[in-house]
């Protein structure tokens, strides 16, 4: 549905913002409480041993690196599957949507021209941390190998501003409407009255 379309007597419209710099910080938080899950979990299961061998090895950088590729899919993917579900909320499906990297943030981001219910856009950004932040590190659990792990730190970076909205979103009720203009930083919520 488009915001124009939207007869604006039967909605409350709010305007929900956060500063940039609040955001990131945020953000880093959001991943280092994901690090010291990961790595505890981790520490369940495999010794410290394994992590001191991993970073020491002779072929840590060029590890990274190829792991590092391997992340960026993870969060390519992640982002196709968001764009996916909110293209099928959309009237105009994959043309109602937009890709870019967000400023201060410098993430690669998709979000709808055209207004979306909170609950599939709930779904969208789910799909998005479930593949981007989860996946990886369960593959990385199950490999043993830390380097793994450290690899889906990054990805856990990356979905972190999509923790936080989601976060921001689970309080709003499912039947409002969400324009997303500028991931976490702004976005109007048009609420029925």
């Amino acid at each position: 549905m488009f915001a124009e379309n939207i007869d604006l007597t039967e909605y409350n419209l709010t305007e929900e913002s956060m500063e940039p710099k609040k955001a990131v910080l945020f953000s880093f938080f959001i991943t280092f409480a994901l690090v010291a899950i990961y790595t505890f979990i981790y520490l369940l299961r495999y010794d410290y041993a394994n992590i001191f061998a991993t970073v020491f090895k002779f072929t840590f950088l060029l590890e990274f690196f190829i792991l590092m590729i391997f992340a960026f899919l993870f969060m390519a993917a992640g982002l196709i599957a968001k764009a996916a579900v909110l293209a099928s909320a959309c009237e105009n499906k994959w043309y109602s949507l937009k890709f870019k990297i967000v400023r201060n943030i410098e993430k690669p981001y998709c979000s709808a021209t055209e207004l979306i219910m909170v609950r599939h856009y709930i779904i969208g950004v789910l799909a998005y941390i479930l593949i981007t932040a989860v996946i990886p590190f369960l593959i990385a659990f199950f490999v043993g190998d830390f380097m793994f792990v450290f690899a889906s730190f990054i990805t856990a970076m990356f979905a972190s501003g999509d923790i936080l909205l989601l976060f921001k979103l689970l309080r709003k009720s499912g039947s409002d409407y969400i324009l997303d203009i500028d991931c976490v930083i702004y976005y109007k919520i048009y609420s029925k009255k």
